[in-house]
């Protein structure tokens, strides 16, 4: 699994020039989403700029974005836009436009362009929405459709046919002592009279593979594999020692519906509710009852429910998270903590290429239980920032690829732990944790 994981992450990046370097015939794309766009006839726009060059997009969103972008219309020389009803195209300034319909042609938001107020007007009763002139759909944009937050689900769902398929790394190292929210060196923490063990250093490493699909216009479907590898230093006799354990194998398998319950007709603000549950594919082994933190699975059935909420306000996304999961007790008599949590995201974006923001969740986690007994270093609170950006360096192939890099660090700890004789049974916090993932994005036609 991790060979293939590995590959799927050279794929990515390599298929667009294997592509280009098998097939001379050139077909045009979308310039900003990288869409083919004789796939998308009904909404595609064709735009010339001032020193001659000539683009296409797939509709009409992102040619607003690319007009943004290139610093507003008298860039260009002529901008077209195809007329919904009949077919042809018109200038985009004499156009008249309806956003957030029920009908989603291209991208997201979804306006389409009428050659006239009284077609666009008897489209709008029928399929709902608002009206704009030309100057309020170039205002009604933002330079991206959607960001995707790392700590936290989007509450904006992916339209109908459209397809992502991304594979990654993470890493995460923990190497602090945590007594309640008191933070202790691991070499510090083992001096302490009658400790005579304790924990080190804890390395979590993961290669993922991610599709996300839209079923319907409303409703997404979002799917995460991976394959761990984990190691763990303790320290034994008072630190005269130390002893690593490792663990590798399949981790649980993830598979999330966000279903959106209100969006408003700008599309920069959506409601979604989010129902997952987590598959036992990950290994639960009896070897570590003492130590869960080196298990890649639950062993049992889990289930994720919660409420997301984004906002757009020109060109910064805002995201929020309010969210419960709890896992079943599993063959061995083991049962995870349930974790709820909050989590919120401000992404920046300049441009359709780019996106920056900083994250932050905080995590309830209750205690594990084994064999009805709750087992008293397990649990607690942790709260993590982190960092991200995001660059979408290719179009090709009829989509997009990008590359996400996070990082972050623990803001707040306070973890359970308990006295056991002498001696403190803890757990390890601190550290840092980053990842990286290779994306393709596109969408099939729907129409």
């Amino acid at each position: 699994m991790k060979k293939i994981l590995s590959t799927l992450v050279v794929l990515l990046v390599l298929i667009p020039y294997v592509s280009f370097a098998g097939d001379a015939r050139e077909r045009h794309s979308c310039k900003v989403c990288g869409m083919y766009t004789d796939q998308f006839r009904a909404t595609s726009c064709e735009l010339t700029r001032r020193d001659g060059k000539k683009f296409e997009t797939c509709g009409v969103a992102c040619m607003l974005r690319l007009v943004n972008d290139e610093g507003g219309p008298d860039a260009f020389s002529s901008i077209m836009v195809h007329d919904w009803d009949k077919k042809v195209l018109i200038p985009a300034g004499e156009a008249v436009y309806v956003i957030g319909s029920r009908v989603i042609p291209d991208m997201i938001p979804n306006i389409i362009a009428f050659g006239s107020r009284d077609s666009a007007e008897a489209f709008r009763m029928k399929e709902g929405g608002e009206i704009l002139d030309f100057t309020q759909a170039l205002l009604s944009v933002s330079p991206m459709g959607m960001t995707m937050p790392v700590l936290i689900k989007t509450a904006v769902t992916s339209p109908k046919g459209a397809l992502g398929i991304g594979a990654g790394y993470m890493h995460m190292t923990m190497d602090e002592v945590k007594v309640g929210s008191d933070s202790v060196d691991p070499g510090d923490f083992i001096k302490r009279p009658g400790q005579l063990m304790g924990p080190k250093k804890m390395e979590s490493r993961a290669e993922m593979f991610m599709v996300s699909y839209g079923l319907t216009d409303r409703l997404s479907l979002d799917v995460n594999l991976s394959y761990l590898e984990k190691k763990m230093e303790s320290y034994k006799m008072g630190g005269k020692m130390t002893e690593t354990t490792k663990n590798n194998g399949f981790g649980d398998a993830a598979i999330n519906l966000r279903y959106n319950v209100w969006k408003n007709a700008y599309y920069s603000k959506f409601l979604s509710v989010l129902a997952g549950v987590t598959l036992p594919t990950g290994d639960f082994d009896s070897a570590f009852i003492t130590m869960p933190g080196l298990q890649t699975g639950t062993g049992a059935v889990a289930l994720t429910g919660g409420l997301l909420f984004s906002q757009r306000y020109k060109d910064v996304w805002f995201h929020y998270v309010a969210s419960y999961s709890g896992a079943f007790e599993n063959s061995d008599d083991y049962k995870f903590g349930g974790v709820a949590r909050i989590g919120a995201a401000v992404h920046y974006t300049p441009n359709y290429n780019f996106m920056a923001g900083l994250e932050i969740d905080a995590n309830h986690i209750g205690k594990d239980r084994y064999q009805g007994a709750d087992i008293g270093n397990t649990g607690g609170f942790r709260s993590n920032a982190a960092a991200v950006a995001d660059w979408k360096f290719l179009t090709a192939l009829g989509g997009n690829f990008s590359v996400r890099l996070s990082g972050g660090v623990p803001i707040y700890e306070d973890l359970n732990h308990y006295t056991a004789g002498m001696a403190e049974k803890v757990k390890l916090g601190g550290g840092y944790f980053v990842n990286g993932v290779v994306s393709f994005k596109k969408r099939f036609p729907v129409l």
